[in-house]
């Protein structure tokens, strides 16, 4: 278990520049400056709910809702993930490798702030299943992003995500992102369902719901002192 975290939002109707295309996608990923969602995970292997507390500057905080999840919790601070078990106080890292990987690399992608983690390298105009799109090639910003490289497809209709691929360091192709239409939850134009499809075809269905602007506690990341 290392399914990680989310953040999601609403839309600029007009945006056009390459920035600004990033920015009203982030908006439907992050209604608010601080939040709570709740995921439903499900794959073939497995089904999760999980509970999101994201603040301002990214960083969040993943609780087990389900009766295999209770009591286990996921911190991520800045570029940081730590896994939380109960009956301990010594938190997990995870590393970079394991980011990369499975369940990790579904949280690490659905927690991606595109317009900042990634400079548009080049922009382009495709088709997309009938839909006219905008193709964004991004470069990760900082090395210590998962993923160094990603390519987006941004309906123009709308303007609204429609499927991401995440690329490894060695260019392979690691994780596709599809994404659902937005729906309106609290005033706000977010997204509620994303699927993630490996390149040998596995997949897992995320559906988020229960999104709210929230005051966030800052004693929910701290991390417990090690003993």
């Amino acid at each position: 278990m290392r399914f990680l975290c989310l953040l999601l939002c609403c839309f600029p109707l007009a945006a056009q520049s390459s920035d600004e295309l990033l920015t009203a996608v982030d908006k439907l990923r992050h209604p608010w400056p601080s939040f709570t969602v709740e995921i439903e995970l499900t794959s073939a292997k497995a089904s999760q709910h999980w509970k999101v507390t994201a603040r301002e500057n990214g960083d969040a905080r993943v609780e087990g809702l389900s009766e295999k999840e209770k009591g286990r919790a996921v911190l991520v601070l800045g570029d940081a993930m730590w896994l939380l078990l109960p009956g301990t106080k010594r938190p997990i890292k995870v590393t970079p490798q394991q980011k990369l990987l499975g369940p990790a690399a579904g949280g690490d992608i659905a927690r991606t702030r595109f317009a900042v983690d990634y400079s548009v390298k080049e922009k382009g105009d495709e088709v997309l299943d009938g839909a006219a799109c905008w193709r964004l090639a991004l470069v990760a910003k900082r090395p210590s992003t998962s993923f160094r490289t990603a390519s987006l497809w941004v309906a123009k209709n709308g303007i609204r995500p429609l499927k991401a691929e995440f690329f490894l360091p060695s260019g392979k192709l690691a994780k596709t992102a599809i994404f659902g239409a937005p729906q309106s939850q609290r005033g706000a134009s977010v997204i509620v369902h994303m699927e993630l499809v490996e390149p040998k075809g596995a997949s897992a269905e995320l559906h988020f719901d229960h999104w709210s602007p929230a005051a966030v506690d800052a004693a929910l990341f701290e991390l417990p002192i090690k003993r």
